[in-house]
């Protein structure tokens, strides 16, 4: 068994990485407690000289921002099993409580689905907020869902709406700090902004080929135009061309290497406070190598301030979890991706998966069996996102950012096969690095 700081820690030094000074130098640990506080110690990066970055502070991350208990919704409609397919019968329910009126607190209520067996042929939507299924137990005779339909889909989607961040014309400014380091929350921007505390705003990273230069990724096909990331944040206070955000940074951004700008955004038609609670999830398979059959046991689109909890998901091919199209906040705690169905190959079998902008996200207490890329992120996701007190057994693949530059991810005690961040080189049509300013605290690695 070997602990992966050790394990990855030359892998690291071409991207700056979180562990880089603490290993290389073994001077004062970059994070420690003092009179039960957190205390950060500043380090430079690979080739600095300046100790001005910071481990970000990743606590950022969850169910409204992380410390927060999962609320518990009252009861509103219940159902029972009926002989054949119940999809229907579960989405009349599902509908109806969404006609409700929320409350104050925007929760509308949740849908009981009593015990036993239901055959679902398709997918279940939740599209409005304050919406919760919830089940009466994820063993195999509490709750369990069966999907039939032999074809690959998603079970079960809480789905918002609209696309991007809604950009608010005239509001962006350039970044004018020479270098704002990781894990800082001020810099300044050009004279002549219009930005005010309480403004949503979108930091954007803007690398230029010099970046692209750097890390010698042109042969793998990466162009400065394709590797803009963006995160989203609260500004908290401005200072004349000075402003402070809610969250971190979490990547550095360099004038020289192309820095970075901010704009004003006005995000609508993400779906709030629903989940999915307490049920099991199984796919109908002929063979453990069907690919015709249920593949995300419950994806979430648009959310944020979600969750899903006491969820087992076996037997589908893809995802157990999987948080795409910028959701954010949400809470994934006590779930499990056990035996699933396909070839074992690319784009597969990622049990706990974030793509698509998904932001300050958070796992906990996860549990896989069989699965390849177990806690797992795909191109350019904006941290931060935790795993925290998860366990993979029988993995087929490493467990870590996949592809193209995510970052500000943190792994804390993490078990399982292969963990680690690397250059991915030409594999994928091109992944190259996989992440950066990744962190991983106290997790083994039982592969190397």
């Amino acid at each position: 068994m070997k602990k992966t700081s050790t394990f990855f820690s030359g892998l690291l030094l071409a991207i700056f990485s979180l562990f880089y000074t603490a290993i290389a130098t073994a001077q004062t640990p970059l994070v420690y407690l003092e009179n039960g506080k957190l205390v950060y110690t500043p380090y430079a990066n690979q080739g600095q000289t300046e100790t001005v970055n910071r481990v970000p502070d990743f606590s950022h991350s969850g169910y409204r921002g992380g410390g927060v208990t999962l609320p518990v919704l009252p009861v509103v409609e219940t159902v029972s099993p009926a002989e054949g397919d119940c999809r229907a019968l579960i989405q009349a329910a599902i509908d109806r409580v969404a006609a409700l009126t929320p409350d104050a607190n925007g929760f509308r209520g949740a849908i009981l689905l009593k015990k036993g067996l239901y055959l679902v042929e398709g997918s279940l939507y939740i599209r409005s907020s304050g919406v919760v299924l919830r089940g009466e137990g994820n063993g195999v005779d509490g709750t369990v869902l069966n999907a039939t339909q032999k074809s690959q889909h998603t079970l079960i989607i809480l789905q918002g709406s609209g696309s991007g961040y809604g950009e608010v014309a005239g509001t962006k400014a350039r970044i004018t700090t020479s270098y704002v380091p990781a894990g800082v929350s001020s810099f300044d921007v050009a004279a002549g902004h219009s930005f005010a505390t309480g403004d949503k705003v979108v930091i954007q990273r803007t690398p230029n080929e010099d970046w692209i230069t750097l890390l010698d990724v042109a042969q793998y096909g990466w162009v400065a135009s394709g590797y803009k990331t963006t995160f989203e944040r609260t500004i908290t206070a401005v200072n004349g061309n000075t402003i402070s955000v809610d969250i971190p940074v979490m990547d550095p951004m360099e004038i020289r290497y192309g820095g970075g700008e901010v704009y004003k955004s006005n995000i609508v038609g993400r779906i709030s406070n629903s989940g999915i609670e307490n049920m099991r999830l199984e796919s109908d398979f002929e063979g453990d190598s069907d690919e015709n059959h249920g593949w995300n046991g419950i994806q979430l689109n648009r959310t944020e301030n979600c969750w899903v909890r006491d969820v087992i998901v076996k037997y589908f091919g893809y995802a157990a979890v999987n948080l795409s199209n910028m959701s954010r906040f949400n809470t994934v705690q006590d779930c499990a991706m056990i035996d699933p169905k396909s070839v074992t190959t690319g784009s597969r079998k990622y049990s706990f998966n974030l793509e698509g902008n998904a932001t300050s996200n958070f796992f906990q207490r996860c549990f896989t069996w069989g699965g390849r890329h177990d806690y797992v992120s795909g191109s350019k996701v904006p941290g931060p996102n935790v795993f925290l007190d998860c366990v993979s057994e029988n993995t087929q693949a490493d467990i870590g950012p996949h592809h193209r530059w995510a970052t500000g991810q943190l792994y804390d005690n993490v078990y399982g096969g292969q963990i680690r961040v690397q250059n991915r080189k030409d594999m994928g049509s091109g992944h190259a690095w996989a992440g950066a300013q990744i962190m991983f605290w106290n997790c083994f690695s039982t592969k190397s």
